[in-house]
């Protein structure tokens, strides 16, 4: 996207200026000659894109340009238009097949886009105009400088043909004039008495608001959705004027800005807003910021949760807001107008949300990402249980050792003397012929039962919360 300007070039040479919106670099220039020679006064683009048309207030004329090759960075001679004049304003028809001329002396001009150097329409405005303002392609508005001061509705037929209007008295000395489809609203600026802003319907007129203005206000222009107003003044900067709640405000450029433009979707709000200052010989662009919030934060109770908001562009004012009911409604912090806001939470913030809200002058408040706070509390730490015993081992039994058996004596047939033998221990019997007694032995074994002794392992419950 680019944007023209047109340079008066004070104490030097008047140009028309091409720049890189993105990168507010120039692009293109044309230079016009000495600004002792050439007055331009005004510049549009046709709704197509395809031309720049230049009107010149000396020598009274317009010049029309290829728009391609102007931003090439070629110098390609214009269509040049003359007429009876100085030039004042151009006014671009919405449906692209006229531009508007106004002049402080009649007639005023349609001219064709199709081919602009064919003989145009013309049509005389009571007391000349000073401004010109695009209308909804079946009128358009010309403000009338002389005293009592208005604005004139010039009507247009299918065919093209200008007849007058409406004439709405605003104040003295009316300047710029806009036309917003979305409100059906013209508004117009007024240097003379009472210095102010007006806005009316134009289908009502009964409904003029005037604002009273402090400055020297030139020209305006308006946000798509109508609902604010911009004008240039050669003191203060710009004033903007919200139709919404009625409150006027200054931002502070610096003196003499003779010119305000602004862009945004269609029905929107603004997202760009262009001013010359002819102080500073610069072309001032103010763009509507972005919010990015921090993410969302899990904290335990009495620890601090920290939401950090990053704001680019053009900005005046932060306002930190926390929602208690899933983002339904939204109450300011209070004092927390920082770019960082700290929380010392609590197991009843569980849940919270936050947000950060931007605004300024010249754009609608825009609200960060919502960043969401969860509370929990620390988990219950898990017991450790005790080891469990080990049993003492069963015990292996021992039996005693059993009586030795005594040994069973040695008997011999009768008759016959045998000596103990030397190694005999117990008494040998002597051959009798008689059978002994019984003398077998009975070896009582010893039965030992073995105790086993169970060992039960001792049990612990361990009850978890």
């Amino acid at each position: 996207m680019n944007a023209v300007v047109i340079n008066r070039g004070d104490g030097g040479n008047a140009s028309l200026q091409v720049f890189d919106v993105a990168t507010l670099s120039e692009v293109a220039s044309i230079d016009f000659g000495p600004a002792t020679d050439v007055n331009p006064t005004s510049v549009v683009i046709t709704p197509d894109g395809s031309q720049i048309w230049v009107s010149f207030y000396q020598p009274g004329e317009v010049r029309v340009y290829p728009y391609a090759e102007v931003v090439a960075g070629s110098d390609p001679a214009p269509a040049v238009i003359t007429g009876g004049g100085g030039f004042v304003a151009l006014a671009a028809d919405p449906g692209g097949e006229y531009v508007y001329a106004a002049t402080l002396f009649n007639p005023q001009y349609q001219f064709s886009t199709v081919d602009p150097t064919a003989a145009p329409r013309t049509i005389d405005v009571p007391g000349g105009a000073r401004g010109v303002g695009e209308g909804d392609g079946d009128r358009v508005f010309f403000t009338r400088p002389t005293s009592p001061g208005g604005v004139q509705q010039v009507d247009v037929a299918g065919d093209g043909t200008l007849s007058l209007g409406t004439y709405v008295q605003t104040g003295d000395v009316p300047w710029g004039v806009e036309y917003n489809p979305a409100q059906q609203r013209v508004i117009s600026t007024n240097s003379g008495t009472p210095v102010s802003v007006s806005g009316y319907d134009p289908d009502d007129p009964t409904t003029l608001v005037t604002a009273s203005l402090t400055c020297g206000p030139r020209l305006l222009d308006v946000n798509p959705s109508g609902s604010r107003a911009y004008i240039a003044c050669l003191t203060g900067g710009i004033v903007s004027y919200d139709y919404d709640t009625g409150v006027l405000a200054t931002t502070a450029i610096g003196d003499n800005v003779e010119s305000v433009r602004v862009w945004g979707e269609p029905s929107g709000d603004a997202q760009r807003v262009y001013a010359t200052s002819g102080g500073s010989d610069e072309l001032l662009v103010f763009t509507k910021p972005t919010a990015q919030a921090a993410p969302d934060q899990t904290v335990e109770p009495g620890e601090t949760a920290t939401f950090t908001v990053t704001v680019t562009d053009y900005w005046q004012r932060l306002q930190w807001q926390r929602s208690d009911d899933g983002g339904t409604t939204w109450t300011d912090l209070a004092g927390e107008t920082g770019e960082t806001v700290s929380v010392t939470a609590a197991l009843a913030d569980d849940g919270a949300l936050f947000r950060a809200v931007v605004d300024s002058d010249l754009f609608d408040p825009v609200a960060s990402a919502v960043a969401a706070l969860a509370v929990v509390a620390p988990p219950t730490p898990t017991p450790t249980p005790d080891p469990t015993p080990t049993p003492d081992p069963t015990p292996t039994p021992d039996p005693s050792p059993g009586p030795t058996p005594t040994p069973t004596p040695t008997t011999q047939p009768a008759g016959d003397a045998v000596p103990c033998p030397a190694q005999a221990t117990e008494p040998c019997l002597p051959a009798t012929g008689v059978d002994p007694a019984s003398a077998g032995w009975l070896g009582a074994g010893l039965l030992a039962a073995a105790a086993m002794l169970l060992a039960l392992p001792r049990v612990r419950r361990i009850v978890r919360r």
